[in-house]
């Protein structure tokens, strides 16, 4: 009985050491160990789902006024490359929900009114944030003009 076992040990150990060696020497050739080279990039470009868009310039802080706005209000503006289109970049989810209006445009600034509605108190909400983009057409290209934003 020991020799049986120990003979099934042996051809175990051996069966192990020649699988063993088998999968090292096909790891070691360069056609099983490369990784695949990923697919070529795609040829169509789209928006984002998040972030700037390709197109889009970032207006600076400086020409924007938002001293007004209450706390949590949305404060990120980029525009159009023809200046003609601002657009409000904010995150919104659950009950909670942004709007954005042009307001006053004169030559020297631009005003847009910001809602933001939320849920009455004790109604529940789902639980998810979600970036949103909110174009707001100007009559004519922003410029220099500061963009002055106010709860509305």
């Amino acid at each position: 009985m020991r020799t049986l076992l120990g003979t099934v040990l042996l051809l175990l150990t051996l069966t192990a050491c020649g699988a063993r060696s088998d999968s090292g020497a096909t790891s070691s050739s360069p056609s099983s160990s490369s990784v695949p080279a990923p697919p070529p990039p795609s040829q169509t470009v789209g928006r984002p789902t998040q972030g700037i868009a390709p197109g889009d310039d970032v207006i600076a802080e400086s020409q924007v006024d938002a001293r007004s706005l209450p706390e949590g209000y949305p404060r990120s503006l980029t525009r159009s490359l023809d200046g003609k289109t601002l657009i409000l970049q904010a995150e919104e989810g659950g009950c909670r929900h942004i709007s954005a209006r042009v307001g006053d445009q004169t030559a020297q600034q631009v005003v847009v009114l910001i809602a933001v509605s939320a849920a009455k108190k004790g109604q529940m909400c789902p639980d998810y944030i979600r970036e949103i983009t909110v174009p707001l057409a100007l009559t004519e290209p922003l410029g220099t003009r500061t963009v002055v934003l106010h709860q509305g």
